[in-house]
């Protein structure tokens, strides 16, 4: 194996592993600088399009065609920078939106964690507090399951029916995780 070949594919494989990291922490938890809003140009992802595209194309190049060195490392980068270029559309239109949307979705904030402000109990419907977007909503809620939830558990959101929040708490939410 020549050096270019162990190039492109280590370029492959550690731009797979940055993948699947991204893909299971996101892009906040590869920040240090939770404050400001995530770069969509310099994160977790893009650097892995661009090592899983690089690797791609430049491997079967070295190893299938009798193109100099200096071609196939060009076209590889070029690749590569196409790939990062579609990461960094994908990011922009999809996971890094500028601000909240006009109007709040009932899917919007399905699944989003949230803290009890006013007990809920079994029979009755109580309040929980959530941040979307830098503000702090508060919303009524009802528990999915039969016991009480006292002011400051944490829940996750399963569902909006009728302007209520149906919750269910965070160590159940995590245990099926």
């Amino acid at each position: 194996m020549t050096k270019l070949h162990i190039l492109f594919l280590a370029a492959f494989i550690v731009g797979l592993i940055l993948a699947v990291f991204a893909m299971l922490h996101g892009i906040e938890y590869t920040r240090r600088d939770r404050s400001r809003a995530p770069s969509p140009y310099f994160n977790v992802p893009s650097i892995a399009a661009f090592a899983v595209a690089f690797g791609a194309v430049g491997y079967p190049l070295v190893h299938r065609t009798t193109m100099s060195a200096l071609a196939i490392i060009l076209i590889a980068v070029t690749s590569g920078l196409l790939a990062t270029t579609g990461m960094i559309v994908l990011l922009a239109r999809w996971a890094l939106r500028g601000g909240p949307p006009e109007s709040l979705d009932a899917e919007d904030i399905q699944g989003q964690f949230a803290m009890v402000s006013v007990e809920i109990t079994p029979a009755g419907q109580g309040e929980i507090s959530y941040d979307y977007f830098g503000k702090t909503l508060r919303a009524p809620a009802r528990a999915l399951s039969a016991k009480s939830l006292p002011v400051g558990s944490e829940v996750v959101i399963d569902r909006i029916e009728n302007g209520v929040a149906f919750v269910e708490e965070w160590t159940v939410v995590e245990q099926r995780l």
